[in-house]
């Protein structure tokens, strides 16, 4: 009776080592791996740098507006630069800070006839962008006209603007709205958007 007992114990042992090498198995032959951490994506807003206007500013230069959105909304305070193709690259000519409404504007005397945009370079939050490129032609020097501060809608000219003859928009009749900053220090505070006109 004690060997089979016995036998039947070894049997018993037998199988239950069977069945934990069948369960263990296929933890065992899984190759381990490391946990990777998941990728981590900077998101950028997309911005867009627009040409708003290039207006003539005396005799030979331009005053072009730039302006600097994302997703349809101003950017207040980043520089960006106006740039001249030449020599079939592009390069820095100037540049200014936008302000509330996104805008600002640099005068600009082209020595010859060429393409300038208005340059972005990015930022941590911004991707970098480009406005589309507009052809400034050289102008002739003729006679100066550098005191001309504004034009009235109905062609009359305001020449050595200052404080003492300062007008206010509600004192300008309407018929001469807008009226138009040909002087960049905007002696009257006319023009508060920064788009090269006043009282708009």
């Amino acid at each position: 009776m004690n060997q089979r007992v016995r036998s039947t114990t070894k049997a018993f042992a037998a199988s239950a080592v069977a069945a934990l090498a069948i369960a263990v198995a296929p933890v065992i032959s899984q190759p381990a791996h490391a946990a990777t951490p998941p990728a981590t994506v900077s998101a950028k807003v997309i911005t867009k740098v627009i040409k708003v206007s290039a207006k003539p500013y005396g005799t030979r230069s331009y005053r072009p507006v730039g302006k600097l959105t994302a997703g349809g909304n101003p950017i207040k305070g980043k520089r960006i630069h106006l740039q001249k193709r030449a020599s079939g690259r592009w390069m820095n000519v100037t540049s200014c800070v936008t302000n509330r409404y996104g805008k600002c504007a640099v005068i600009v005397t082209p020595k010859v006839s060429r393409y300038y945009r208005w340059k972005f370079a990015g930022d941590a939050n911004r991707r970098a962008d480009v406005s589309a490129s507009f052809y400034l032609k050289k102008r002739g020097s003729g006679t100066s006209t550098s005191t001309l501060d504004y034009t009235y809608a109905n062609g009359e000219k305001v020449y050595n603007a200052t404080s003492t003859n300062d007008l206010d928009c509600g004192e300008i009749p309407g018929y001469k709205k807008p009226v138009r900053v040909n002087n960049s220090s905007d002696p009257w505070r006319l023009d508060a958007d920064d788009d090269g006109f006043g009282c708009d």
